[in-house]
């Protein structure tokens, strides 16, 4: 399982963007984080840029993974119903429940490839 923002687990940074034009002030291969937008996505499947996609449902999910998302970033409830469509299509991108350290053991039951834990401060 990939754990993102838990202070004693090292792990990459994603730096939140909305727009092609944030992406040029991020760190030289960083991950760019943003709610999912299909210009963003193409710009950065065109120019190999790692991306985190927020998505809000099923179909975002596909998408995303089609223009080659590293990550899939979602609720726990959605990430138990996308996980199993990742794993159907085998999926490159990774499936990650926002979550909060107390329920990591609802993330492991569900076989839920990551957590990204919100009661911690990792995200720039």
């Amino acid at each position: 399982m990939l754990i993102f923002g838990h202070p004693k687990i090292p792990a990459p940074s994603f730096y939140r963007v909305e727009n092609k034009e944030q992406i040029v002030s991020t760190p030289p291969n960083s991950i760019v984080r943003f709610a999912f937008d299909f210009e963003i996505l193409r710009y950065c499947q065109e120019n190999g840029i790692q991306v985190a996609v927020e998505i809000a449902n099923v179909k975002e999910a596909v998408y995303a993974n089609a223009l080659q998302a590293s990550f899939l970033l979602c609720s726990l409830p959605l990430a138990k119903e996308v996980q199993k469509i990742a794993e159907n299509y085998l999926f490159d991108a990774k499936v990650v429940a926002f979550i909060d350290e107390r329920v990591i053991e609802k993330a492991i039951e569900a076989g839920i490839d990551g957590v990204f834990l919100t009661n911690q401060s990792r995200c720039d």
